[in-house]
């Protein structure tokens, strides 16, 4: 009878399967659908908080499901020993203009931009060309005055230096506004 027992209970001791020790973790997060992921197997959404997880989980994951919106698109936490731990993952907008949420001054502020890089275009293409169309003018009347010696055309070539230098300053603050534009 002692031996039965001792047998039964030595198969209980070495067969049985033991059962593992388990933590609870609390997910938080500024997003209810995000998932959440125990050594990259998901495990649920934020909203279904609490988890019941192995003690040999290393790593809890929340990730964003939305590739396009969020920027940082998953939070990754390291566990520590604790049975009970608690993580907070909160998203950040992407600085993106949705021009559905926030008009600027009731005008589409996309529309706003390429407008003002539209404008800067024509404005700088037109102003180099006046400067170019100046510049030879002066030029060919320089030249005129080297073979007559008139002081005319020496004045002439004065004005025509003028105006296609405020041509090329036009032209460079256009350049700039565009640059201006695409940056900010």
């Amino acid at each position: 009878m002692i031996t039965r027992c001792l047998i039964l209970f030595a198969w209980l001791l070495l067969g049985a399967s033991p059962v593992a020790a388990q933590r609870v973790i609390h997910v938080e997060s500024n997003f209810s659908e995000a998932q959440v992921f125990a050594d990259s197997v998901m495990i649920g959404t934020v909203s279904q908080s609490p988890f019941t997880v192995q003690s040999s989980t290393k790593v809890i994951s929340v990730k964003h499901p939305d590739k396009d919106i969020w920027t940082n698109r998953h939070v990754d936490v390291e566990l520590n020993d604790d049975p009970v731990q608690r993580i907070v993952a909160n998203f950040v907008v992407n600085q993106v203009v949705d021009t559905t949420l926030k008009p600027k001054f009731g005008i589409d502020a996309v529309r706003t931009n390429k407008k003002w890089i539209t404008i800067a275009t024509g404005v700088s293409v037109l102003s180099g060309v006046a400067a170019i169309h100046f510049r030879t003018k002066a030029d060919n009347r320089f030249n005129d005055y080297l073979k007559t010696g008139d002081n005319r055309l020496k004045q002439k070539v004065k004005t025509l230096d003028v105006q296609s230098g405020l041509a090329l300053g036009v032209m460079q603050i256009g350049v700039g506004v565009i640059a201006f534009r695409l940056i900010f």
